[in-house]
């Protein structure tokens, strides 16, 4: 009887020990399977979030793709990334740079490639070189020209040549040289024996005496010397439309300063104004020159870019600008914008005139740029301003026979 009790007590207690571990058994998987939901539950959100954020750009659709730049210079060597925005059909803006949608590719593989999503300038290549870049995004395409510039500009070019003796040097030389020479120039069919600010040089060009002038003149017929580099070039702490490190950046100390206060002043009344294009040299000037004469022939070239020696850019004292709403281009829509005029209205506070105004083609020789702004001294760009002249016009009614 007591062997029998004995079996009966390990057989429950084996039973009970059975129902013990099943229990436990069954507690963890059920904790491993809370687990497991809550973690596919976080992962779901993400993929959810994920996929959600990708069909926003599909649910409103790419309408257009926009370019940070749509013509390049660049050098033996260089590396350039294009900012990419795509335009919704919201009227917003998405950033594509780094989108794994986006493609590039180049015409010119061998001279200008692309590497890494940025656009590099091979040892192959040589000046003059060109290529068309171009993006697709989905079926959407944009097309940015590039163009390989001589390498001979070191970006230490603005501290190189100080060259001031040379402007001296023509106020002692005799006045009435430039009479016999008056004729023998097209170039020289406006020159006025008064004028104390130019010389006729060796080519019969006119050529200015006062390039370190805050108010000198530079015009079709009044040319910078070709070795021309002001010494007091700094970089404007002020939004580019471009990211690199580039000589366009600088402008002369006084005008530098001054373009800050006017983009400050700007923001401040909920204006966003940004630079394009400073400071060129000659030598760049002339690369500019011959590539939109090679794109649109002599005249039209002659009405929208200076030839070298002719640019108010190489004084140090202009900047071409631009805004967002013409996606920081250079545009004569810009004009209409609230940012071009508010420009047209209050650049002179700041020193500075619209230099080539609508309707003044023929007066100034270059079509109307709304973007291109010159800086004078706030007292002369008011008065310019004011009395509703061109620079060359007040020039020569009010400057000329100082």
């Amino acid at each position: 009887m007591y062997k029998k009790v004995g079996k009966i007590v390990l057989i429950v207690g084996a039973l009970c020990l059975v129902f013990i571990l099943a229990i436990g058994f069954i507690k963890d998987r059920k904790d491993t399977n809370e687990v497991t939901a809550q973690g596919n539950a976080v992962e779901t959100e993400k993929d959810n979030k994920e996929q959600e954020n990708d069909s926003k750009v599909e649910d409103k659709g790419i309408k257009e793709l926009r370019l940070s730049e749509e013509n390049l210079l660049l050098k033996i060597g260089d590396k350039y990334s294009v900012e990419v925005e795509g335009l919704l059909a919201d009227g917003s803006l998405i950033d594509l740079t780094d989108d794994s949608k986006l493609l590039s590719h180049s015409n010119n593989e061998d001279k200008i490639s692309i590497e890494d999503g940025e656009i590099v300038v091979l040892d192959s290549a040589e000046a003059d070189d060109e290529a068309t870049i171009t993006y697709v995004y989905e079926n959407i395409s944009a097309t940015i020209n590039v163009k390989v510039e001589a390498a001979e500009e070191p970006k230490e070019e603005p501290k190189e040549e100080p060259k001031e003796e040379p402007k001296e040097e023509p106020k002692e030389e005799p006045k009435e040289e430039p009479k016999e020479e008056n004729n023998e120039s097209d170039q020289n069919n406006n020159y006025n024996s008064n004028d104390k600010t130019v010389m006729i040089d060796e080519d019969g060009k006119q050529v200015v005496t006062n390039a370190k002038d805050i108010h000198v003149l530079v015009n079709k017929q009044r040319n910078l010397p070709s070795d021309y580099v002001p010494d007091d070039l700094i970089k404007p702490d002020i939004k580019f439309s471009f990211t690199h490190e580039d000589p366009k950046r600088y402008l002369r100390e006084e005008a530098a300063h001054a373009l800050e206060r006017l983009v400050a002043q700007a923001k401040e009344e909920g204006i966003e104004i940004v630079g394009v294009s400073g400071y060129r040299s000659y030598k760049r000037q002339e690369t500019i020159f011959n590539y939109n004469v090679n794109k649109r022939g002599y005249e039209a070239a002659n009405k929208v870019s200076a030839k070298p020696g002719q640019s108010e850019h190489q004084t140090g004292l202009a900047i071409d600008v631009s805004c967002a709403g013409v996606n920081y281009k250079l545009q004569e829509r810009l004009g209409e914008l609230k940012e071009g005029k508010w420009l047209a209205e209050n650049a002179h506070k700041f020193g500075f005139i619209i230099r080539y105004e609508l309707g003044k083609e023929d007066i100034t020789g270059y079509q109307y740029e709304p973007w291109h702004i010159r800086y004078l001294g706030e007292d002369l760009a008011t008065d310019v301003y004011e009395k509703g002249l061109t620079y060359e016009e007040y020039f020569e009614q009010y400057m000329l026979n100082e």
